[in-house]
């Protein structure tokens, strides 16, 4: 694999939502004691994060209003 796709990869907007967000949402869920139907914190956690990282990566853009 070339060096230079590995860090894209490695900086993508999805893995910085799984990264990131994902524990950051789990632990905010756990902090606001919120009750899950099924399932761990981080689970949960790590799928929100997921999706906003997909919807940015997607999108091109962590910021969802554009100026018209």
């Amino acid at each position: 694999m070339n060096a230079l796709k590995f860090i894209g990869l490695l900086f993508s907007p999805v893995v910085f939502g799984l990264a990131f967000f994902g524990p950051l949402i789990a632990e905010m869920i756990v902090l606001l004691e919120l009750s899950l139907p099924v399932g761990i914190p981080l689970y949960w956690g790590l799928a929100m994060g997921g999706l906003l990282g997909a919807i940015a990566q997607w999108r091109g853009s962590w910021i969802w209003v554009k100026p018209s």
